[in-house]
């Protein structure tokens, strides 16, 4: 989905699949795709990689459990960062699906509000491929009157690659319409059969309540009984670190930067 951003690319044998990326002209890599049992070849693999290019070791996006990893096998050859902007939010299913309780009286006010003013006005459709154009008109018109800014382009291509290899992937996109006209869209997938992953959430920022609509009719409509919803980083966004907040978290998945000393 970003690879125009980290310039990434694969690299795998029977055994494992290792990705290595650039960004500011450094290289790094992330948690290799490895059994267990495999887990130390592949990573041999990618500290191989790092010496042959001359460069140091550089894991990004690193969870707690490989940073056990390699504490144990390579004991003080590295150092441990923690990168609370790239701690990903994971929420029980059922309280995102249901809002019950004091915690989100707001959201259920936001979504009353949005209720009363479009009645009879607005419904949720799972989209296709025929419908991925009104996601792209609509990114560009939320963003016609912004400055420029290369994180909004480098989302919009990220989405627009999503949609164009969406036969190839196992995303599922959901939207809402009022008065006939796409307002709001979001796509996910299954992270396991337990969790969701939801990758991008857009909806028109004037409409009150559309926020927490589109997001409780997408897990209601498409991951009914996932226990568990994954959304993604906040990037140290202070806007976005305060809307995920206000969804409570159950936990976080912390993510740590690793180098080699």
């Amino acid at each position: 989905m970003w690879q125009h951003l980290y310039k990434t690319r694969y690299y795998k044998d029977e055994d494992f699949a290792v990705l290595i990326g650039e960004y500011e002209n450094h290289k790094f890599t992330v948690i290799p795709l490895a059994t267990k049992e495999n887990l130390k070849k592949a990573f041999e693999f990618i500290y191989d990689y790092f010496y042959r290019n001359n460069t140091k070791l550089n894991l990004r996006a690193i969870t707690k459990e490989f940073a056990g990893f390699l504490k144990e096998n390579y004991k003080d050859k590295f150092k441990y960062i923690e990168e609370r902007d790239y701690f990903d939010y994971v929420y029980l299913g059922e309280n995102l699906r249901t809002l019950k309780g004091r915690k989100y009286q707001k959201k259920r006010n936001h979504i009353n509000a949005f209720l009363k003013e479009y009645e009879n006005r607005y419904f949720y459709k799972r989209l296709g491929k025929e419908d991925f154009h009104e996601c792209l008109k609509l990114l560009d018109e939320w963003t016609e009157n912004k400055e420029e800014d290369e994180s909004i382009e480098s989302e919009r291509e990220a989405i627009e690659k999503v949609f164009k290899n969406y036969d190839k992937l196992d995303v599922t996109v959901g939207g809402i319409y009022i008065d006939k006209k796409l307002e709001a869209f979001t796509f996910g997938e299954y992270l396991n059969d337990n969790m969701a992953l939801i990758h991008v959430e857009k909806a028109n920022p004037n409409i009150r309540g559309l926020y927490p609509m589109i997001n409780k009719l997408f897990l209601q409509n498409e991951f009914p009984d996932v226990e568990f919803v994954n959304r993604e980083e906040d990037l140290g966004v202070e806007g976005l670190r305060k809307a995920k907040l206000s969804y409570y978290p159950d936990r976080f998945v912390e993510k740590y930067t690793v180098l080699e000393v």
